[in-house]
């Protein structure tokens, strides 16, 4: 299968729903992190749709996101058709998420294989990235398979899922059948993961029919599967936001990763080495920016004195550093950001800080 060949069953499934948190101030309940150039170029939903244009055409990429950002998401991605932005009335997790995306998308399209990824990640390789994603569509077709991503770890990362696999199957594709799926572990566990040298990182990209997808949740899922089935009955009619949004109501708010590929026997995976990282922190989307001798990633101007591995974002204000390391700055107009960088995943925690103090004009 060509990696620059389009196929007409072939579908993306961007999940941009999220709020990324970790990155606040900058992410905001209205400027959300995918709508962001996190990295210091694109804005990271566009950035997505660039990475898998070369193998499925606009037309065919579908955007999933909450009715709160939907227009703001339309607007940032003109090129993507309005029809092709599936709103939820809220988030619900990412099984109803991608449940309801391949219903509307078997609706086109039965035969449809969905390359389900996230629109926050950072993929340094594009051309190898495409031919791994190919040779998953392969696998999916070929044996009706689930098919996931498993990034070769860099190191004992305790952000991140693992994914520990069994048997290689295909030595050409690096392709193995998964023994288990693991949540973020503690480092510890984590340098044993890679000590045993079966464990890759999850990187929440996955490859499946779309019926597939929905006969897996029936089994798996089926509290869920039933009022999706509603939402089905619906599709082209009126009825079709009632039917969603009663769905939503009653729908369990469960991970695709928790609610069906810990739980389904049809899962294999391709090793990823095409340079993942899914932008999930300061940290990660610094080592994206410019980097001076002290190691201090900046963007905007930044003065250093005796200062070493901080990260900078600072576009309309100069920033002094003097005799510190190992920090986070971040400024926006109305709040400035101060952290160590080894607090970095507590960022999440200083939003829920201000929430329960009722400061939403800093969300």
């Amino acid at each position: 299968m060509a990696m620059t060949e389009t196929h007409d069953y072939l579908y993306a499934v961007i999940m941009a729903g999220g709020s990324g948190t970790r990155f606040w101030p900058r992410s905001r309940r209205d400027r959300p992190k995918q709508l962001l150039n996190i990295t210091g170029d694109e804005i990271l939903l566009i950035k997505t749709i660039e990475l898998v244009k070369p193998i499925i055409p606009p037309a065919r990429i579908k955007i999933i996101t909450t009715a709160s950002q939907a227009e703001a998401v339309r607007k940032a991605a003109p090129q993507i058709p309005a029809a092709n932005i599936i709103a939820e009335p809220f988030g619900k997790n990412t099984a109803p998420a991608i449940g309801l995306a391949a219903l509307f998308i078997e609706k086109e399209q039965a035969n449809a294989v969905l390359v389900i990824l996230p629109a926050d990640h950072h993929i340094q390789d594009k051309a190898r990235f495409l031919q791994q994603i190919m040779a998953g569509v392969s696998q999916a077709l070929e044996g009706d398979h689930i098919v996931t991503t498993g990034i070769v770890p860099r190191g004992p990362e305790t952000a991140y899922g693992y994914i520990e696999t069994d048997r290689l199957v295909d030595e050409k594709r690096g392709m193995y059948t998964v023994r288990s799926f693991h949540e973020k572990p503690d480092e510890e566990t984590a340098q044993r993961f890679i000590d045993q040298g079966n464990f890759f990182w999850n990187s929440g990209i996955f490859i499946v029919r779309a019926s597939r997808m929905l006969e897996e949740m029936a089994e798996h899922l089926p509290h869920n599967h039933r009022w999706l089935m509603n939402i089905r009955s619906s599709l082209g009619t009126d009825k079709t936001s009632e039917a969603i949004n009663e769905a939503y109501q009653n729908m369990e708010a469960i991970s695709v990763d928790y609610g069906v590929m810990e739980r389904s026997k049809h899962v294999c995976m391709v090793a990823g080495d095409y340079g993942w990282d899914d932008v999930g922190s300061w940290p990660s989307a610094a080592q994206c920016w410019p980097t001076d001798e002290q190691g201090n990633a900046c963007i905007g101007d930044v003065v250093s004195l005796d200062s070493s591995e901080c990260i900078v974002y600072s576009p309309h204000k100069t920033v002094a550093l003097l005799g510190v390391e190992d920090l986070i700055v971040v400024e926006e107009d109305d709040v400035l950001l101060i952290s160590r960088k080894q607090r970095c995943q507590d960022v999440k925690k200083l939003v829920e800080k201000l929430r329960s103090e009722g400061r939403d004009k800093l969300l």
